[in-house]
């Protein structure tokens, strides 16, 4: 179906008036969640006295000093230094919070029309329209840049910097909206036919950037193939992560200048033609290879580390007896200076009955993975359904989601009898801290806080399908307190 942005004029100019007058509502704390359950390892609360039925977290800021996220479809901004703002964009729009900064001062947001409010069958989809918050000044529209349909990527702990992917009009272009006639007559002048060889019709897209306000398009990073649904700017807002073809970059925002991501000293093969690549191998028995003891216990479908002691357990076929290729990276996510990358690595066994069979070698292996900046890696789990959520500011901890239920690892967090840091569910996780959740409930999404201690967590009844059923946020830090407020009505005035 034919996909088509409305980005006329005759509608944009009314959105932003609208806009400019969103009301600012300020809900100072005035009570602690009802249900808050305290413990000597921090709190754990049901959320649903503060989110109502149709709200949820996006982020968290360390030791849960803000949040943002939506409440009723309206962005919404809570900090302990000045309580809760909701923004209310106009009729038949919706938006939510996606990233904020370490003080709850600056936020990334958006707005977009709902697809009700387009012609049934139409195939319209509305773009979203990218806004910079900060606490006590006008909202920052990414359109008075001519930026449309944004997609924010990250903003720094000190709010100064944010990331994102937008589009602008191609000139000359009709709007998107316009009849067919007007683009079949654009598609044929040389302007057209231009946009149209760099992929392009109305619209040409690219990564950009705010800097203490300033716009600046950043076209040496190229453009999206697949977007990502993670954060790629690393949160001290120097390091910005971008993929070309299978190969992942770590580029320095400042000059330009780039390195490429490896799985200890292997790079993705550049193309499907060629299956021997020398630099693209991972050797079995090479001490460099992150899999290097990453084994299987009989009878286990998932790997583990191996101590050295225990190598005589793995099974014959475990990972690290194998010879791989380095094929793909599919998530790439950085710590605060971008030191450590979490990573998702998509590798094909060699040890086919022949090597030239690769492409229809049906060994695969996935892997999520710790990264240094040297390609030195720690895997931490390995499996087909794995989804790679967070890294924390200083790389030790790790959420992500396995089988659709998200778990998380830790590197100081070593269980009685073991030598070496396993990965566990969240739920597991945070019940060693005293915060037990419903043993009826399983997690299915959650959100984690840069310093890696708190946590937004959306959960179903086990084995149900039906999402989501209850929301919590967790603390494991003991000397930080619930957060208060009560959920506020559109029609409530504030300050």
């Amino acid at each position: 179906m034919k996909r088509r942005f409305l980005c006329g004029g005759r509608w944009i100019r009314p959105f932003l008036s609208a806009l400019s007058a969103f009301p600012l509502l300020l809900f100072p704390g005035l009570a602690h969640a009802d249900g808050a359950v305290s413990s000597a390892g921090g709190f754990l609360i049901d959320m649903a006295p503060l989110l109502g039925d149709n709200g949820r977290i996006n982020a968290i800021a360390p030791q849960c000093r803000a949040m943002t996220g939506s409440i009723d479809g309206d962005p919404v901004i809570w900090s302990r230094d000045f309580g809760l703002v909701r923004l209310v964009p106009p009729e038949d729009y919706y938006g939510m919070g996606d990233f904020l900064s370490d003080d709850g001062r600056r936020m990334v947001t958006f707005a977009r029309r709902r697809q009700s409010g387009g012609p049934a069958g139409s195939g319209l989809v509305y773009p979203r329209h990218g806004f910079l918050w900060r606490y006590g000044a006008p909202l920052q529209a990414m359109s008075r840049h001519k930026v449309v349909d944004v997609v924010w990527y990250g903003l720094s702990a000190d709010g100064r910097v944010a990331l994102g992917y937008g589009q602008k009009p191609v000139p000359g272009a009709p709007p998107a909206d316009a009849p067919f006639e007007e683009h079949a007559r654009f598609a044929r002048t040389p302007e057209g036919q231009a946009a149209r060889s760099r992929g392009f019709v109305t619209h040409t897209a690219f990564w950009f950037c705010i800097e203490n306000g300033r716009f600046r398009q950043l076209d040496e990073l190229g453009t999206i193939v697949t977007s990502p649904y993670f954060r790629v700017l690393s949160r001290d807002g120097q390091k910005i992560l971008c993929k070309e073809n299978n190969a992942v970059y770590i580029v320095d925002r400042q000059s330009g200048k780039r390195r490429q991501l490896t799985f200890g000293g292997a790079i993705p093969r550049s193309s499907s033609t060629r299956p021997m690549q020398e630099d693209s191998l991972v050797r079995a028995g090479d001490p460099a290879n992150p899999l290097f003891r990453w084994g299987r216990c009989r009878g286990f479908e998932h790997g583990r580390l191996f101590a050295g002691s225990e190598l005589a357990e793995a099974a014959p076929g475990s990972p690290m007896f194998g010879n791989w290729i380095l094929d793909d990276f599919f998530c790439y996510i950085p710590s605060f200076d971008a030191r450590f990358i979490l990573a998702e690595a998509y590798l094909k066994s060699l040890d086919a009955p022949a090597l030239q069979r690769i492409m229809h070698e049906t060994g695969s292996l996935t892997v999520l993975v710790r990264l240094d900046e040297n390609g030195k890696g720690t895997v931490i789990d390995d499996g087909n359904r794995l989804m790679g959520l967070d890294i924390s500011d200083n790389g030790r901890i790790v959420l992500y989601e396995r089988d659709l239920e998200i778990w998380i690892w830790n590197e100081d967090t070593i269980l009685p009898g073991d030598t070496v840091p396993r990965s566990m569910p969240l739920a597991a996780y945070l019940k060693r801290y005293g915060l037990v959740l419903p043993d009826n409930l399983e997690i299915h999404a959650a959100v984690m806080s840069p310093d890696g201690q708190c946590f937004f967590m959306e959960m179903a009844a086990r084995g149900s399908g039906v999402f989501p059923h209850s929301q919590y946020l967790a603390c494991t830090n003991p000397a930080v307190a619930p957060p208060h407020w009560k959920r506020p009505g559109r029609d409530t005035a504030g300050p």
